[in-house]
């Protein structure tokens, strides 16, 4: 063989090997896209959201069953009318009773400022969407250095009062924490 018929195999040997490996990394970067749109990472902030739509409005708004997030959570113990999980992903307490259902966070894993600041425009766009009947309610604070906001119907304190408020208190030391809570219409509001 000769000096030239040896260099273009050669040359062609290391332009496959280049293909191989444009083709590889390729791969690799499409197999990690694909596996961020199939198991995506949420935040904190964005799995309370969910787990608070999917488990605590969905059932009442469409119909649809919470039972396939509630099977990645671990059940916990019966509540007074109701059952409660952990949620291992956001270290949060989901209870659900008949009329109310909660999210909270508590020592050693509350819910941290920032993640409370992300979690409130969350549960705004989920009110302004799916609950446009709620009112604002000014009343519904937990005092100057908490995050809180809270949209009801009915008078305070009567059966009839129903809505949505989020509180979280990130700067009270051992007792920092944070509660979503739905309590529910006494009638279906299915669409």
């Amino acid at each position: 063989m000769t000096k030239t018929g040896h260099r273009r195999i050669s040359g062609a040997c290391v332009l496959k090997k280049r293909i191989l490996f444009g083709i590889v990394v390729a791969g690799f970067a499409l197999g990690l896209g694909a596996a961020s749109q199939i198991w995506p990472k949420h935040s904190r902030a964005e799995r309370i959201a969910e787990l608070f739509y999917g488990i605590c409005l969905a059932p009442i708004l469409t119909g649809d069953s919470p039972d396939t997030l509630l099977s990645g959570l671990t059940r916990t113990h019966d509540i007074l009318g109701g059952k409660a999980w952990i949620d291992p992903q956001s270290m949060s307490l989901v209870e659900r009773e008949k009329r109310r259902c909660e999210i909270s966070t508590f020592a050693p894993h509350p819910l941290l400022y920032q993640d409370a600041a992300a979690l409130l425009p969350l549960i705004e766009e989920i009110v302004s969407v799916d609950f446009p009947q709620l009112a604002y309610d000014p009343r519904a604070k937990m005092g100057d250095a908490a995050l809180s906001k809270g949209w009801f119907l009915g008078a305070s304190q009567s059966p009839e009062r129903w809505g949505i408020a989020h509180f979280a208190y990130p700067d009270w030391g051992d007792s920092a924490g944070s509660i979503l809570m739905f309590a529910a219409p006494d009638r279906p509001l299915l669409r």
